[in-house]
């Protein structure tokens, strides 16, 4: 339902709030202090964030506003614009030590904006959409997982490389190259990356060489063979265990491409490591 005002937002017990704000043309909004923190992502359109002792930052598709509780601030549309809200407590924050770091590494810096790569911005609108879903049809479980969500959410932000606010598809293939190392295990293709991307897959294929010195294939199935190869060292899981946990579809592709890069057959090998152990 499209606002010509801010939402009215009560916290629930969890400490944890997923909501949409979409705004009217003639939206308006007063200066305000919130007791609470908030994250606001642009999904659409752009907004200024005016901050008492702060030049104004102008925040556009794709951005996140970082707005630490306490602040008085106040939004003012340059578009109509859509956006998505993080409410959190600084009660959820003390629920784990790792949380207020993380939040202390968002808000402590320079600006309260953060410019995302596109593969970061699909990230960041696959967790808020679970997120909504979990609030709008409330089932077993969804409070304890819109908290994993939101710290979710905040672990990503926090790792993700701030870019300016235009980045250039070398940039953004980069960006991918690191999402691939962290999420290999992932249903990865060409098409996927380059769509991430924001490139044509030739165009993707050429500056991801330019980027890792590889072709995309090679290092995908380099980064799942390395995590192959240390799993069947600590001797806990089974082959069919661990092309799964790799990523791998086809066990006897597996089979073919473990043996090209160690010489031996997945058990072989792992029961050589263990006697030189």
């Amino acid at each position: 339902m499209k606002t010509a005002h801010p939402l009215s937002i009560t916290l629930p017990a969890s400490g944890v709030l997923f909501a949409e704000s979409v705004h009217t043309g003639d939206f308006q909004m007063a200066p305000r202090t919130d007791p609470f923190h908030k994250l606001l992502y642009v999904l659409r359109g752009q907004i200024t964030c005016h901050e008492t002792g702060r030049p104004g930052e102008s925040i556009g598709t794709g951005m996140i506003l970082v707005m630490p509780a306490g602040t008085r601030h106040r939004l003012e549309d340059e578009q109509p614009s859509t956006l998505l809200l993080l409410c959190l407590s600084p009660a959820f924050l003390r629920t784990d030590p790792e949380l207020p770091r993380l939040w202390r590494e968002l808000a402590g810096r320079r600006e309260r904006r953060l410019a995302l790569s596109r593969p970061s911005q699909l990230q960041v609108e696959s967790t808020w959409r679970r997120a909504l879903l979990e609030r709008v049809h409330p089932r077993l479980g969804s409070a304890t997982l819109g908290r994993a969500l939101a710290a979710r959410l905040l672990v990503t932000l926090a790792r993700v490389p701030v870019l300016q606010p235009v980045s250039a598809p070398l940039t953004r293939v980069a960006a991918v190259a690191r999402e691939l190392e962290a999420t290999f295990y992932d249903d990865w293709n060409l098409d996927r990356a380059a769509t991430r991307a924001g490139v044509s897959r030739r165009h993707f294929s050429m500056l991801f060489r330019r980027v890792t010195g590889r072709t995309f294939w090679e290092q995908l199935t380099d980064l799942r063979l390395t995590h192959a190869a240390e799993l069947l060292r600590q001797g806990e899981h089974s082959v069919t265990g661990v092309v799964f946990s790799c990523g791998f579809g086809d066990l006897s592709q597996f089979y073919r491409l473990f043996r090209q890069r160690y010489g031996l057959p997945p058990k072989q090998w792992a029961d050589r490591e263990k006697r030189k152990a």
